[in-house]
């Protein structure tokens, strides 16, 4: 009897085990390509692989685009993100919100033009695009991120972003945009784009 009863305990410790795995191999997948202009492509524990619609990414997954290439992401909270040609993201946290706590959101821009839209994580937690220049905290936000007229800029449509470098912060509203130059120096003040720099923004993410 106690050699069965070892047995059954040891079947179900490896039943919750497999369980236990299946569900955490379910959390990593974190969104997937709902539409691209090829070429683009992932990276994933030292694995690449070209990109097609409905493509699953992961977390910690550093996605790219060749020139002309465009991808975009839609993640499981509903957010979304557009890559420009020559990008490179990584996908570095993604937690979901629970029983009325707060989820996150970290992706690493490392080059490239990117437009975000935010989602379940964007509106209760904390969602935030970290790039070499400077790091942007967003919420309840659509906004565009890249280099733009010989500078790095960023420019909300509606929400709110925080813009912040070594060297200071703006927060930016709709309609509202900044540009950066270096991470030791400050951005510079909020001020309205006009409509051709929005367009120019545009067709740097645009298909």
């Amino acid at each position: 009897m106690q050699k069965i009863g070892f047995l059954l305990s040891g079947a179900v410790l490896a039943l919750s085990l497999s369980v236990s795995e299946a569900r955490a191999a379910e959390l990593d997948v974190i969104g997937n390509a709902t539409q691209l202009k090829p070429e683009a492509g992932a990276r994933l524990q030292g694995k690449a692989r070209d990109l097609a619609v409905g493509a699953e990414l992961h977390r910690d997954e550093q996605v790219w685009t060749a020139p002309g290439g465009r991808v975009d992401i839609k993640f499981v909270d509903g957010s979304s993100v557009t890559l420009g040609e020559n990008a490179r993201l990584v996908l570095d946290e993604f937690v979901l919100p629970e029983g009325g706590g707060a989820g996150s959101q970290v992706l690493r821009s490392i080059t490239g033009a990117l437009r975000f839209v935010g989602g379940a994580v964007d509106r209760s937690g904390s969602t935030r695009i970290v790039t070499p220049i400077a790091t942007m905290t967003v919420r309840g936000t659509e906004f565009f991120a890249g280099p733009i007229d010989g500078t790095y800029g960023v420019f909300v449509y509606r929400g709110a972003v925080e813009v912040a470098t070594a060297a200071g912060s703006v927060m930016l509203k709709d309609g509202e945009g900044t540009s950066l130059t270096k991470s030791s120096i400050a951005p510079t003040p909020p001020k309205l784009w006009g409509a051709p720099k929005i367009a120019r923004a545009e067709k740097l993410v645009g298909y």
